[in-house]
């Protein structure tokens, strides 16, 4: 009785390059050394309060709209597997078996007296 393996699958991930980064006591010593300016750093994302909030950095919209992606695809697989097993259910032949009532049967209400 022999066993079958399934190979292993390969993932799809590729290696990232590695690069070490400059330590930030070098980096302050250098840009006040030579006193350059200061061009790295995050863009702004806060905008006025009469302005709202930007869509593109609304973390609650983001997380809502994957969370009900992703239901929706959960629910959609559990209604499949419904739908199959209702689909063997009607495929499969049922057997009617007709009753018959015998007539020769006595009832038994009229004894409880006696």
């Amino acid at each position: 009785m022999g066993y079958k393996y399934k190979k292993a699958v390969k993932s799809q991930m590729k290696s990232v390059e590695c690069v070490e980064g400059e330590p930030i006591e070098h980096k302050i010593e250098r840009i006040v050394s030579n006193k350059e300016p200061i061009t790295d750093g995050a863009p702004s994302i806060f905008t006025e309060r009469k302005d709202g909030v930007i869509s593109a950095y609304n973390i609650r919209t983001d997380r809502w709209e994957i969370a009900s992606e992703a239901m929706d695809k959960v629910s959609g697989s559990v209604q499949a597997k419904r739908d199959a097993k209702a689909a063997v259910k009607t495929e499969k032949e049922t057997k009617v078996v007709k009753l018959e009532v015998d007539s020769a049967a006595k009832s038994t209400e009229g004894t409880k007296g006696a």
